[in-house]
């Protein structure tokens, strides 16, 4: 967004205009319905959508307008996940409150404004702190490193995000797919070789 934008309070789809609450709890809830797998997809689509208006309608072309609006950044492929906003709620609800003075259980926050914050969250907050630690390379090992890297495993493993049996299934089926598709580039060049 730029500057000088205001807050968006809906999206227009087909030239009319949807008007959607946008806390970000109402969002997180959107974000929750999508992710189950209990329900239809129809289902799960105007579930999502109901978490923003009382009265859901255009439901596939609305969610999209929403999800173009919300989350505009396409995370990369092999992007690491940094924060699980169950895991880390209380960590996230206590970085809020000491760098903003924001009580996340009363006060209301738009999810853009809620996203941006979170992104800035300064150093010097627990939450912060975790976040630094996940996403810090493991040096090589060398002679000189080992309590270093002894003490970046045992922080990464105490604050690692734990993943849903879904997580696991979709991290497993990728960790398969890239030692397949490694095992295939051996063997292209063994043919290659032999050829």
């Amino acid at each position: 967004m730029k500057l000088q934008d205001t807050l968006p309070n809906g999206v227009t789809v087909d030239g009319r205009f949807y008007k959607l609450d946008f806390d970000f709890r109402n969002v997180l809830r959107m974000m929750d319905e999508l992710d189950r797998d209990d329900v239809m997809p129809e289902a799960r689509a105007y579930n999502a959508l109901k978490c923003l208006t009382n009265r859901p309608k255009n439901v596939p072309k609305v969610l999209e307008a929403v999800k173009g609006l919300l989350f505009q950044e396409k995370p990369k492929k092999d992007a690491q996940k940094v924060t699980d906003f169950v895991q880390d709620a209380g960590m996230i609800r206590a970085a809020f409150r000491q760098a903003y003075g924001i009580d996340l259980y009363r006060d209301r926050l738009h999810w853009i404004e809620f996203s941006e914050m979170l992104n800035a969250i300064p150093e010097g907050s627990r939450y912060a702190e975790v976040v630094g630690i996940r996403v810090r390379p493991m040096p090589a090992p060398t002679k000189w490193n080992a309590q270093e890297r002894e003490w970046l495993m045992k922080a990464k493993a105490d604050v690692a995000i734990h993943l849903s049996e879904k997580e696991q299934a979709k991290k497993y089926q990728e960790d398969v797919a890239k030692v397949f598709s490694g095992l295939m580039g051996i063997i292209a060049k063994g043919s290659e070789q032999d050829g």
